[in-house]
């Protein structure tokens, strides 16, 4: 199954945006969680760059994905501006994978925008831009930045928690699309009696997906495994 990156900007010491009563790296934080669930679901292969309150670099962020070989690196983030501005835009790098990288965001683009459009909220485009964590990822890689944290239209509906899970659902919905992936939820198996507490701490815990409790493991599933554990350990950001 195509492995994604998902990728929640800031984080830790650094708020990113801030205005409203909220932080960007809360926002993103949430919304890259609620869409990686959803792609689980539908059997993807998950990453998270961080999947906590926890600040890293933009060159750990594109080293871990490539390390990794992800097939999709998307990066969250909400927008600010010191003057009035509303609105919906996603950027690429085209110096990297250009043309399969353009046909991704301009199926992604389109599935978040419209839930933006639903709502009287400007889509400002698909744009190009020179930024690290797109410039240095050698997947196809995407920044979305979900409205702007001082608009007052956009904070209140990034204030509403159904409308994340439109946005969230919107973007697994692109992400699928794009990588051709089942968009039917799939249950997770469960694991037998005896390994079920276990399953359900490997899961919450980050260090396994929890999925397919009865198959084989390749080596490199369990190096992930190992690694996720020591890093969780030594409390630094990890791959979940």
């Amino acid at each position: 199954m195509p492995e994604i990156i998902l990728d929640a900007g800031h984080g830790g010491h650094d708020p990113g945006a801030v205005g409203n009563g909220l932080k960007e790296k809360d926002i993103v934080l949430d919304l890259a969680l609620r869409t990686g669930k959803l792609l689980e679901a539908r059997e993807a292969t998950v990453k998270y760059t961080r999947n906590t309150d926890v600040f890293v670099e933009l060159s750990d962020r594109a080293r871990l994905s490539n390390m990794l070989k992800a097939d999709l690196f998307v990066s969250f983030h909400v927008n600010s501006s010191a003057n009035p501005a509303s609105g919906f835009e996603s950027f690429i790098y085209s110096g990297v994978n250009g043309g399969q990288t353009a046909a991704y965001q301009n199926v992604i683009h389109r599935k978040v925008a419209a839930v933006f459009a639903a709502e009287g909220v400007a889509d400002r485009g698909q744009k190009k831009a020179n930024l690290a964590v797109l410039r240095e990822t050698n997947m196809p890689a995407m920044l979305i930045e979900y409205g702007f944290i001082n608009s007052p239209k956009d904070v209140a509906l990034l204030k509403n928690t159904a409308f994340l899970d439109r946005l969230a659902k919107a973007t697994a919905d692109g992400i699928s699309d794009a990588l051709g992936l089942n968009k039917e939820v799939v249950t997770i198996q469960q694991a037998r009696d005896w390994s079920r507490e276990a399953q359900i701490w490997v899961k919450e815990n980050g260090i396994s997906d929890g999925t397919r409790p009865k198959d084989q493991v390749t080596r490199e599933e369990v190096w992930t495994m190992l690694h996720n554990f020591y890093m969780k350990l030594n409390q630094q950001p990890r791959l979940k």
